[in-house]
């Protein structure tokens, strides 16, 4: 559904300039960390961590770099690959920039670094599957937008459980465990979960324990196994397995490099 002509990751600090994007085609800006300065037909927008931004092609528009310190981005520019894909997809019909707070970051940066993988390994058909993984991602954030703004109490009952997460991921975390967390039960808990960070737990829990595995894997002298058994997993095998869905690397890849830097 979509032709992708580029896909960059940016990190660092970067120099004082104003760089022009370019307008013949839409342009997606995802923030990891810290923040991006745009301006759109003369006026200023900025776009912080876990933000989304989505320029349509036409809309002149520019980077203002130097301005948000320190950040880390990713931007895909595409093209739809027909008028079909614009009719089916309204989000794309948009003539002004769409600025998007999501309320399941870890599921579009998930399918963002799924997406810029592909884009990176260039495998056989990587274009045909990073197309399939851009169409899945806008159609996501086509339905947060159609479903609008989750009512406050759901936000905060997501929040408290993904507390009760963060302290306990190392340990099997149940529906019954975050049902009795915020005070419904077992089946709503593990419904709202999935409705408003759609992810289910099981598998928000692994994106954690991956991401702590990964830095531990780059930071840390400790075995694949020990990182294994220290984040719950008793079979390395089955955290290979994990750990390369998450990640899109294997355990061991890492290892490999961080011996190479000492």
């Amino acid at each position: 559904m979509f032709n992708i002509f580029d896909i960059r990751e940016e990190r660092g600090y970067p120099a004082q300039e104003r760089k022009t994007i370019g307008s013949d085609c839409y342009t997606l800006v995802w923030v990891r960390f810290g923040s991006c300065a745009f301006e759109f037909r003369g006026k200023p927008a900025v776009c912080r961590k876990n933000e989304l931004l989505l320029i349509p092609a036409g809309v002149p528009a520019a980077e203002v770099r130097g301005q948000g310190g320190i950040r880390e981005s990713l931007t895909v520019r595409f093209s739809p690959s027909s008028a079909e894909t614009n009719r089916q997809l309204p989000l794309l019909a948009r003539s002004d920039p769409l600025h998007w707070a999501t309320h399941m970051p870890e599921l579009l940066l998930d399918k963002l670094l799924l997406l810029t993988g592909q884009w990176t390994e260039r495998d056989r058909y990587f274009s045909v599957m990073c197309s399939a993984l851009l169409t899945e991602l806008i159609v996501t954030v086509s339905r947060e937008i159609d479903e609008g703004g989750r009512a406050p109490s759901a936000i905060r009952h997501i929040e408290r459980m993904k507390r009760y997460i963060e302290d306990h991921y190392r340990n099997k975390v149940t529906k019954h465990e975050l049902g009795a967390c915020i005070g419904v039960s077992p089946n709503y808990a593990a419904s709202l979960f999935r409705s408003v960070t759609g992810m289910t737990i099981s598998e928000y829990v692994h994106l954690k324990r991956a991401k702590t595995a990964d830095y531990m894997l780059r930071h840390s002298q400790l075995t694949v196994q020990e990182i294994a058994g220290h984040l719950g997993y008793s079979d390395p095998s089955y955290f290979n397995r994990v750990f390369k869905r998450v990640i899109g690397r294997l355990p061991s890849e890492l290892t490999a490099e961080r011996t190479g830097r000492d």
